[in-house]
């Protein structure tokens, strides 16, 4: 396969595909199939804004076109292959703990396989947890059990549903067009910022579900993981909330990053944890369109884009870094609480990204020295800032103004940005709410981000408090071949154990898990 770049002018409409085949004399009688596998936008300044695609040719007389395509290079497109399937008999079905992007990713290729895998999730099917997430937006009553955190699709049903992934793996392939599959644009699989949507999300998440129910899994909503017994080091049994024993030899633990109890349970039962780094901060609302014509600013007419993304990053004087995270374009600010009594703010936006404001969290990395060394303190260090948001901003969130925030003196009100938080805010002081080296880490930030990006602290752009769950506080430990827990047959995965940090990341770790069981055990046929 040859894999080439086309450089297109943003306002073209023709198909990228069939004006590489007319520049490059592509005959179609020697075309076996041709795709986009990346797109790009190239706006700098100087020159015209182009999209940049990367096309792939399957062509027969390969060695013809090598030559006559420009820069043209020979590629192996990636093709998942499911690992030989271990010696070892399963007694039991495997279980797997949440329901959440990993979750979903394990269970659906241990279903394909003929595991038959029984999975518990905390909270309820999407059609009640949205009901339920809905009354918490409009009234503030909040359901610990079925919320933004907890329920089908895990956090990620709630958000901008952004595919982006650092992590460098071939996998990565495979949890596109499986998405694809469910009912995702087929664009998700070349865009170099795709995203679903919260919208799209949550109808993709159903159907993944159905998907794993009619190849023989099962899932149970509304039941909590609460025990589990073991014998001479090897898991036997998880017990639910019910009181249910439930007989296994392996558990994928693909819970959340909310699910603190769990990490509890955990600690009480000896499995090998340690505290984990994470971040914290507020979240930022701009006027998108002050977004776009900052970003799109080397374009005369960019009203065919996309709403305009960013990203920022700084390191204060005190070592600390400041970074923008799940920006959320044409997005809103929501309501992400667990535990009553609590302010969490999270990003979410639809599909067509089409809402008047953008948001993105600006979060400061933490460590030991903010929190303190035991094993929760981090945990517990969010779960006071968490309740001292909700006291602040007296059961709403609190929220400052830029501009207020770096300078005191100015007027402290919402003036062209209104802000997007389900429950409404009360305007205040947020330094109240983080350490002295905190809030200089983030005033040095957002002081440099103003010199590269001016406008960025005016124009009435609003912080609102606080984002406290971009990643988990505590890591389970695993061996790194086995990838089992100091309990074997536990195979903790993903974002909430502290393996991931996103949708993608999470779905990756969860079938690098499943594989793991696949090449130990026969696949459990019994009715």
């Amino acid at each position: 396969m040859l894999e080439t770049e086309l450089k297109i002018a943003i306002e073209t409409k023709d198909d990228p595909i069939s004006l590489a085949i007319r520049k490059y004399r592509i005959h179609p009688a020697d075309i076996l199939s041709a795709s986009i596998s990346h797109r790009s936008l190239d706006a700098r300044a100087g020159r015209p804004a182009v999209f940049s695609y990367q096309i792939r040719f399957e062509l027969n007389q390969e060695e013809k076109y090598l030559h006559r395509i420009r820069n043209a290079r020979r590629v192996v497109p990636f093709q998942y292959r499911v690992p030989s399937f271990g010696t070892r008999m399963l007694s039991h079905r495997p279980v797997i703990i949440g329901f959440g992007p990993c979750g979903m990713a394990a269970g659906l290729l241990l279903a394909r396989c003929g595991y038959r895998p029984l999975i518990l999730e905390r909270g309820p099917k999407m059609e009640d947890r949205k009901k339920a997430v809905d009354h918490y937006w409009t009234t503030g009553e909040l359901d610990p059990d079925r919320n933004v955190q907890f329920g089908e699709g895990g956090a990620g049903a709630f958000s901008d549903g952004k595919l982006t992934t650092r992590v460098k793996d071939p996998r990565a392939a495979l949890i596109l067009e499986e998405l694809i599959k469910a009912g995702a644009d087929p664009s998700i699989a070349w865009l170099s910022h795709p995203h679903i949507g919260t919208d799209v999300f949550r109808k993709i998440d159903v159907r993944i579900r159905k998907k794993i129910e009619s190849l023989g899994g099962e899932v149970r909503f509304m039941t909590r993981f609460a025990d589990f017994h073991e014998e001479h080091g090897r898991l036997r049994a998880v017990i639910t909330d019910q009181g249910e024993e439930i007989p296994c030899e392996v558990l994928i633990l693909a819970i959340g990053h909310s699910a603190r109890d769990t990490f509890e349970l955990l600690e009480r039962k000896q499995v090998v944890l340690s505290p984990k780094r994470f971040a914290v901060g507020f979240r930022i609302e701009h006027l998108q369109s002050f977004i776009n014509a900052r970003q799109y600013r080397n374009i005369e007419d960019y009203s065919s884009l996309p709403a305009a993304e960013y990203f920022l990053s700084h390191t204060s004087s005190l070592k600390k870094g400041v970074y923008s995270f799940c920006m959320c374009p044409g997005g809103y600010v929501v309501a992400s609480a667990s535990s009553p009594d609590t302010a969490v703010t999270n990003g979410m936006s639809y599909h067509a990204r089409s809402g008047t404001n953008a948001n993105s969290a600006l979060l400061i990395q933490i460590d030991e020295s903010d929190y303190g060394t035991s094993l929760f303190s981090g945990m517990h260090f969010q779960q006071r800032l968490e309740s001292a948001a909700f006291v602040l901003g007296k059961g709403k969130a609190p929220a400052q103004t830029a501009e207020n925030y770096l300078h005191l003196s100015s007027v402290n009100e919402p003036t062209e940005v209104l802000p997007t938080y389900p429950l409404g805010v009360t305007m205040c002081d947020l330094h109240e709410l983080l350490s002295e080296p905190l809030n200089r880490s983030l005033e040095e930030m957002l002081f440099h981000t103003e010199t590269i990006f001016p406008g960025f602290t005016k124009g009435g752009a609003i912080l609102t408090g606080v984002e406290s769950r971009s990643s988990s506080p505590i890591r389970i430990e695993r061996n790194s071949t086995s990838l089992q827990s100091s309990v074997e047959g536990i195979y903790p995965a993903g974002e909430g154990a502290g393996y991931a940090g996103g949708i993608v990341s999470s779905a990756i770790d969860g079938i690098r898990s499943a594989e793991k069981i696949l090449e130990e055990y026969q696949p459990f046929y019994r009715g």
